[in-house]
């Protein structure tokens, strides 16, 4: 994270200036915007369906959420969606948690309101700090099994590379896991991926090469069975595994490529982890700011109920990058 903080701030100026010509429309500082170039232009592969840009503050008249007034609202690294309660889980590479209602118009995402805004703990009931708070990716266990209410969260780790699961209000169960998949994983390139395959369970997917492996390509590995998968990235300069969610019988990736004075560019891909240790990957997005997509950082995925996806960026907590949240569904075709 800190290592890419230098070089953002010119690159992304054009824009930021774009997206704050967008008129606003909602409560609590959201505005809804738009990912997608203007009408005519290739979409790439996916249909949105809504976009709003989420506020470094809080604010809110509602009686729900005004309470939450000027909670810092960034850093967002990780979604999960909780189907039995309806919420969405959102997680802050700050170790911060946050809970919030989506509203839906016509079938397009059109409003957000935070609910709560909760602190990571450790075994002592304190909040994680510095290196341990480096959240990065998440799972929501029991969350779509007809219960409301015992849904857990399963969260990946970097920099002290781990996952642990905590109550939805932030308090840790059970002890830190630190398989061995993880081994010789980079300081800043950990666990940001996270998800649930439908024949090896649970996937965690590295940003980066870890040591011993070629540039270019990183790991998935499943704890349960200690099976592990080369995974080639996208061929764009300084792509990186953001996200991973399950997508029926595959697996959906999400990268982002960051190499300043090249476009940003956004790639999302289906995954396939086949017995030869080698996962078979296809590219079926491909969103460059280049080509007019107003993009920025996005590093978390998490799957809806009908099927389409979110997205949301991480803005590093620096002023010219923005919180977006997309929803979107991959094309037919």
């Amino acid at each position: 994270m800190a290592r890419r903080l230098l070089r953002i701030a010119v690159w992304l100026l054009p824009v930021m200036i774009a997206l704050a010509l967008v008129p606003l429309g909602c409560a609590g500082g959201v505005s809804p915007t738009q990912l997608a170039p203007p009408t005519g232009v290739s979409r790439q592969g996916i249909e949105e369906c809504g976009t709003l840009k989420l506020p470094s503050e809080w604010q809110s008249e509602g009686q729900d959420s005004a309470s939450l007034n000027g909670t810092a609202l960034g850093g967002l690294s990780a979604l999960g969606w909780d189907s039995d309660a309806q919420l969405l889980y959102l997680l802050s590479d700050r170790g911060q948690l946050y809970q919030a209602r989506l509203d839906f118009t016509a079938g397009r995402l059109s409003g957000f309101t935070l609910l709560a805004s909760l602190p990571l703990k450790d075994a002592d009931g304190q909040p994680l700090e510095d290196d341990a708070a480096d959240a990065e990716s998440l799972i929501i266990e029991d969350g779509a099994n007809g219960i409301d209410g015992d849904a857990t969260l399963l969260v990946g780790f970097e920099r002290e590379h781990r996952l642990q699961r905590f109550t939805p209000d932030g308090q840790p169960i059970g002890q830190p896991m630190r398989p061995v998949g993880f081994e010789g994983a980079d300081f800043n390139a950990g666990a940001e991926a996270l998800a649930i395959d439908r024949r090896e369970g649970l996937i965690v997917g590295l940003e980066g090469p870890p040591a011993g492996m070629a540039a270019g390509t990183t790991r998935l590995f499943a704890p349960a069975s200690g099976r592990q998968w080369r995974y080639v990235l996208a061929p764009e300069a300084g792509s990186g595994l953001t996200a991973l969610e399950n997508n029926g019988d595959s697996l959906l990736a999400l990268e982002r490529a960051f190499a300043p004075p090249s476009p940003l560019v956004i790639s999302l891909r289906q995954v396939r982890l086949a017995d030869s240790g080698v996962a078979e990957v296809e590219t079926l997005a491909r969103l460059s700011s280049g080509d007019g997509w107003r993009l920025d950082n996005f590093e978390g995925l998490t799957r809806l109920d009908d099927g389409r996806f979110l997205m949301v960026s991480d803005d590093n907590f620096i002023l010219l990058q923005t919180t977006l949240l997309s929803c979107f569904s991959l094309s037919a075709d």
